[in-house]
C-alpha cells in the first residue's frame, strides 16, 4: 500500500472530523471546484462516522463549510472500489496487470454508467484517485 501524502488543510479537516467522531479516518480528498470533502473510514466504522440521522455528518458541514462524503475502507481492493462507487450498485470488479501497472474495471448496470462517470468525469476521477493513492492501481474502467 502507497503512502498517503496529506495536505495541511486535508489534515485540519481529519483533525476537526476526529473531534467530532472518534472513527480512523484512513485518507481525505478535497474537491475545491465541488466544495466538497471525502474522507475514507476503516473498515466497519461508515455508520459511527455519519451518525444517527447523519448528525456528525451535518456537524461537520456547519463547521467545514462543504459537503462532505464518507467511504468506507477495504482491504479488498475490489470491495474498496465497490465502496467509492456507493450507492451505484456494481455489478462486477475485475483486476488485471498490465504494462502500465494494475487496472480496475468496474462493471455497472447501462442505467447507471453516467452517474458513475459523472459530469465531465468527477465521480470516476475521484474513485481513480482514491483507489491509486490506497492500492496503486493506475486506473479504473467503467464497462456495462
Amino acid at each position: 500500500m502507497p503512502a498517503v501524502k496529506l495536505s495541511q488543510t486535508e489534515m485540519q479537516f481529519i483533525t476537526i472530523f476526529q473531534g467530532i467522531v472518534n472513527v480512523m479516518i484512513k485518507d481525505c480528498l478535497i474537491d475545491e471546484e465541488d466544495n466538497k470533502v471525502t474522507f475514507v473510514v476503516s473498515e466497519g466504522q461508515a455508520g459511527l462516522a455519519i451518525g444517527k440521522r447523519g448528525i456528525n455528518i451535518n456537524r461537520l458541514k456547519e463547521l467545514i463549510a462543504k459537503d462532505v462524503e464518507i467511504i468506507e475502507y477495504s482491504l479488498d481492493t475490489a470491495k474498496f472500489i465497490r465502496n467509492c462507487f456507493l450507492p451505484i450498485v456494481t455489478r462486477n470488479v475485475t483486476l488485471l496487470d498490465r504494462k502500465s501497472g494494475k487496472v480496475a474495471t468496474v462493471e455497472v448496470d447501462n442505467r447507471d454508467k453516467g452517474r458513475a462517470i459523472g459530469r465531465n468525469g468527477k465521480n470516476i476521477n475521484k474513485v481513480k484517485n482514491l483507489v491509486l493513492r490506497q492500492f496503486d492501481i493506475v486506473d479504473v474502467m467503467i464497462k456495462q
